[in-house]
């Protein structure tokens, strides 16, 4: 899943509402980086959607166990379960909220697909119905409720130097880096989508450069426009995805259940 349902997922679990207490503001950043570290070219996604903390790793960063908290996330989203499952699973297999109703965005992929003169065989389209539910579910939740994106932003900003560098020192020590690799990657969000302070260009304009580049399309004006249109279309057919927030928060809450040190994996983007 993209920023907005996992900061909405968190939010929710933690209890805290539009702002939260300023001592746990940096945790929204931790449960991102596996998506936003790869941004700046420094780390592979299949790097950054591994948790294997070195012994002692959780007691000495506990901030960490929100990086694993996105990973359970994504396999609720694709899966259904908080662990992936053993082995390499092909898109009809999977059967969590992203690839079930990605399936029945198939005919708006096929009906862009033929308009923009894109070749989409059968497994693309399933994949690419997956990657449409999370850019959808992320647009609906920014038009249903602005503050989710707000809280991020506001997460970003008000990050200390103490917990600066915690938090480079924590992921680091997980992702067996230096605490400067970490530090790199700070503003690659917006050096791969723009500006991100302007929350309507990222949750809409922003977010068709991943459809475009799956289908291998030039990022012209009018296939931009053309992918807006098809975001926002998908946005309205998964209005139920305040079903999969409510189901991943109540499988999240029995945190003994999953928040150990425990290895996890999910599947990269």
């Amino acid at each position: 899943m993209l920023t907005n349902c996992h900061t909405l997922i968190l939010r929710r679990l933690l209890g805290h509402g539009a702002e939260p207490p300023p001592a746990e503001r940096d945790l929204y950043l931790y449960n991102i980086a596996p998506d936003n570290l790869p941004l700046s070219g420094e780390f592979s996604a299949r790097e950054t959607h591994r948790f294997v903390p070195p012994a002692g790793a959780l007691e000495r960063f506990p901030k960490l166990v929100w990086v694993k908290c996105h990973l359970a996330v994504d396999n609720l989203c694709h899966y259904g379960e908080l662990a992936k499952p053993a082995g390499r699973a092909a898109p009809s297999e999977k059967r969590g909220y992203a690839y079930r109703s990605g399936a029945g965005l198939i005919p708006l992929l096929d009906d862009f697909a033929g308009e923009m003169e894109a070749d989409l065989d059968a497994p693309t389209a399933l994949y690419l119905g997956h990657i449409l539910v999370e850019i959808a579910v992320d647009y609906a939740i920014y038009r249903d409720d602005r503050s989710v994106p707000l809280t991020l932003r506001a997460s970003q900003e008000a990050m200390g130097p103490a917990q600066k560098r915690e938090y480079f020192d924590g992921l680091a020590v997980l992702y067996g880096c230096s605490a400067a690799q970490i530090e790199r990657t700070r503003g690659a969000a917006a050096r791969f989508y723009g500006n991100t302070h302007d929350i309507d260009y990222l949750f809409l304009e922003g977010r068709t450069k991943i459809v475009l580049r799956k289908l291998g399309l030039p990022f012209s004006a009018e296939n931009i426009g053309c992918t807006k249109d098809l975001i926002r279309e998908a946005a309205d057919a998964v209005s139920d995805y305040t079903e999969f927030i409510d189901f991943s928060v109540e499988r999240l809450s029995d945190r003994d259940g999953w928040a150990g040190e425990e290895p996890l994996e999910s599947e990269e983007p």
